[in-house]
């Protein structure tokens, strides 16, 4: 297991100081690029980012607001594969060693057009597969069940996996925890934080209603490598997620 903190697009615009005070825990960094940091920052001041971080790990959050990789409008889908395209930019200078990705999802909204939306998906998240060298991961968001997120896997090469995000878990889920787990090798990161089941808090792990005893008994089974993202709203949580994170499995 490799560790890295969340550090929100908001706080990259600001500098650097929540990326050091990160690091400064001994851990790598999850980088949100938002529109607004791609928009902003250059691929020179992204490399100065890894210079900061140096041989710790980094992952990527790719831009997610109003973008849809399976999107019927042509306009929408052209705009969402430019912006992961500039995103993989920005990874690939990073040396980032997973870049994570929201499917678009939302069972309201797509399973009355799930077939075309699921060939468009497929064909994106292909194109990125094949530009990446590094892992890609497909969050859950809204899913109430790991099969669509398992149906994309089907189409997708084996440099593409899941970023299963516990905060959404709680949320969103129908299923039990094991069904979630069940991808194996698969499985490239999480993103651990908890909520109180109503709302996404993204407090730190053990501090909302999220099994997480249940959860690291069975991640601990896992021999293959894969990243936890304390994916919480500033260093200071992150912190407190750490040290949650190190009673519970004794790190």
């Amino acid at each position: 297991m490799k560790l890295v903190g969340h550090v929100s697009g908001g706080e990259l615009l600001r500098g650097l100081d929540a990326v050091k005070e990160v690091i400064s825990l001994g851990i790598g960094v999850e980088l949100q690029l938002t529109a607004e940091v791609l928009e902003t920052l250059t691929l020179k001041e992204f490399g100065a980012i890894k210079r900061e971080v140096g041989n710790l790990p980094v992952t990527v959050h790719a831009p997610f607001m109003d973008l849809n990789p399976g999107a019927s409008d042509p306009y929408v889908l052209e705009a969402t594969r430019r912006r992961f395209a500039e995103a993989l930019a920005a990874a690939t200078v990073l040396e980032a060693q997973v870049v994570v990705f929201h499917t678009g999802y939302h069972p309201k909204k797509v399973d009355p057009i799930f077939d075309s939306w699921f060939k468009r998906a497929v064909e994106t998240f292909s194109e990125i597969a094949a530009a990446y060298p590094g892992r890609i991961a497909l969050e859950n968001v809204f899913d109430p069940t790991p099969s669509v997120l398992a149906k994309l896997l089907l189409e997708l090469p084996e440099n593409v996996g899941v970023c299963l995000d516990t905060g959404h878990v709680n949320l969103f889920s129908t299923v039990p925890l094991k069904e979630w787990l069940s991808f194996g090798g698969r499985l490239f990161e999480f993103h651990v934080h908890d909520n109180d089941g109503l709302s996404d808090l993204h407090a730190p792990l053990g501090e909302g209603t999220f099994p997480f005893k249940e959860f690291i008994g069975e991640v601990k089974s896992f021999r293959h490598d894969y990243i936890f993202n304390l994916e919480n709203k500033s260093p200071r949580a992150v912190a407190r997620a750490l040290e949650n994170l190190r009673r519970l499995e004794g790190v």
